[in-house]
């Protein structure tokens, strides 16, 4: 199954039959609303969720009772009005379009009872507006918020600086396609997903993120002196950090994932596992001002620094030497595959050139390949199983491991 994208970009293998994933449900889409009422997230994230389901479709209205039959139409409408802790708002397939304004959400659940906002098929709900001048696509201040499986895009190229902009704690980020944000290349700086200082316990899981100031086709925007355009941007000291299982290439200006706190602040351990991040202008991951026991492992970091040959895997915090960095693919980096500023613990990481033929199914490195193992690819089995930071899933949803031990990178070869 592929998403329906602008050009083809990455495959995503899900079940034959039309069911949501994350979900088990049957999907609806912008004219038909046929759902099953429960829901149960197979994904091993913080929080559950139980109790009423309210309902959004491009063909509905803010008037009706946000029922199956009777749909509402502005998904953060129904989640700032209508849904309490352990809801669940369904969103149909579609677009919901935000215009000159941001979509966002405020009305927070409790512990062990998140609201889950889902798309009931996933990618097929388009979030987008026209904003611009360093303002957002999408703003998430809940608390114990789940926001899962939209496609979330920026029509404006006149320097939107953010796509999914987190500012409270206990929020799941997952299965989501975020793309084509323009930044401005300056000190605002412009991510895919960015989390805002001081929160913390945020779970950012199979998502595809790609095409950030830069166009179709073309070359990356910013010169080699921008250094605030990231892919995901986790910039917080805050605890319970997870960045799992996605996607990320084509991020013009910046890292494909950054995490660790600002300038003074020692952030807590960050877990970025499984992750296949390639082709981005800067570099890779990156841990910045503290991080020490975080563990980065089970990634694919190919070919960044295609502009300031920036380092594949970096740790720039002078006492990271309790940083693990195992069991990853690093390799062509214009940087140099790592760097540190310490002494990080390595161990079983590999090097294999994609251009070899020998990891994907069709390697690409424009992002149109198809980036599931091919048989006997050296991934297979070759990542840690063992950490607490592996997760239980991979981006299209299936069980880890498959084999003897856990798969490295975003996807588990069956």
């Amino acid at each position: 199954m592929i998403w329906p994208l602008p050009k083809t970009i990455v495959i995503i293998k899900e079940n034959a039959a039309p069911r949501s994933k994350a979900s088990g449900l049957r999907l609806y889409g912008p004219t038909t609303v046929v759902l099953a009422a429960t829901m149960v997230l197979s994904l091993p994230l913080r929080g559950n969720t139980v109790g009423n389901s309210y309902y959004v479709s491009p063909l509905g209205s803010d008037s009706n009772p946000c029922t199956q039959a009777s749909p509402c139409a502005t998904p953060d409408y129904v989640v700032n009005t209508m849904a309490s802790a352990g809801n669940i708002v369904q969103v149909a397939a579609g677009t919901y379009d935000y215009g000159n304004r941001s979509a966002q959400f405020k009305r927070s659940g409790t512990a062990g009872k998140y609201i889950t906002l889902t798309c009931a098929t996933r990618g097929a709900c388009k979030i987008q507006n026209a904003v611009t001048s360093n303002q957002t696509v999408i703003e998430i201040d809940s608390s114990y918020f789940t926001f899962d499986g939209f496609e979330v895009t920026n029509t404006s190229s006149a320097g939107n600086n953010l796509g999914l902009y987190v500012t409270s704690s206990f929020v799941n980020i997952t299965r989501n396609k975020i793309h084509h944000i323009e930044g401005d290349c300056g000190s605002s700086g412009s991510s895919g997903i960015q989390i805002t200082s001081n929160v913390s316990n945020v779970t950012m899981d199979s998502n595809l993120v790609y095409d950030i100031s830069w166009p179709d086709g073309g070359s990356p925007t910013c010169p080699s002196s921008t250094v605030q355009n990231d892919g995901i941007l986790s910039e917080t000291p805050g605890a319970g950090i997870v960045i799992t299982n996605n996607i990320v290439y084509h991020v013009s200006g910046g890292w494909g994932i950054g995490a660790g706190g600002l300038s003074g602040q020692n952030s807590a351990p960050n877990v970025i596992s499984n992750n296949l991040v390639f082709e981005n202008a800067d570099g890779g991951i990156i841990i910045t001002n503290g991080g020490d026991y975080s563990t980065v492992t089970n990634n694919i970091v190919l070919n960044n620094g295609v502009v300031a040959a920036r380092c594949g895997i970096n740790t720039i915090w002078a006492s990271d030497n309790h940083i693990l960095e195992a069991n990853n693919d690093v390799y062509g980096n214009g940087g140099g595959d790592y760097c540190s500023a310490g002494t990080p613990i390595k161990s079983n990481n590999i090097s294999v050139d994609p251009a070899s033929g020998t990891t994907f199914v069709n390697w690409k490195a424009d992002g149109s390949g198809d980036y599931h193992q091919k048989s006997g690819s050296p991934t297979i089995d070759a990542g840690i199983s063992s950490s607490p930071s592996a997760p239980k899933t991979d981006f299209d949803g299936n069980q880890r491991p498959q084999g003897l031990s856990q798969d490295i990178g975003a996807y588990e070869n069956p």
